[in-house]
């Protein structure tokens, strides 16, 4: 299966926020693609962004030139000798994604973060949570799935 990452960045507040959220996508090497709102597929009318705000939709990938997210989702351990540019620790992984949206929420400015982690493109449960719960909330679906939660989350910044 592929893993996917898609969501939004809503009610931005930094004047230069794709500038931003460029430098984060080359500091972690990964794809960070502007997409456009009818591509948040199952994203529920409750859960679509605003259009009177400043929003930024992306879709999250391992790799600038790809459209999955398979290593950065993907909770299994790899061989210590793999070749890959991510650690061979599923929750190492886990944690440098917490830590790439935890970078876009700051430095965006935002009010919140909604966003789908799937293994199948489907979204079977959604969360409400505050942004102070996201590393733990993340880490104990993914480890309760093991693997990708086929959830999507919104995260209150404010």
């Amino acid at each position: 299966m592929n893993n996917y990452i898609i969501g939004y960045l809503a009610k931005i507040q930094c004047t230069n926020y794709k500038m931003v959220l460029n430098e984060i996508a080359k500091k972690y090497d990964i794809g960070l693609k502007e997409i456009l709102i009818e591509q948040l597929f199952q994203f529920t009318e409750k859960y679509l962004p605003n259009k009177n705000q400043t929003n930024f939709i992306f879709s999250m990938s391992d790799d600038p030139e790809r459209e999955e997210a398979d290593y950065l989702m993907d909770y299994l351990d790899y061989a210590p000798e793999m070749q890959s540019k991510f650690p061979s620790s599923g929750k190492e992984r886990l944690l440098i994604l917490i830590s790439i949206l935890k970078d876009m929420v700051i430095q965006s400015k935002c009010s919140k973060l909604v966003i789908s982690l799937t293994d199948s493109g489907y979204i079977y449960s959604y969360k409400s949570i505050k942004f102070v719960q996201l590393s733990e909330v993340l880490l104990d679906d993914f480890e309760k799935n093991q693997g990708a939660p086929d959830t999507l989350y919104e995260i209150i910044c404010e």
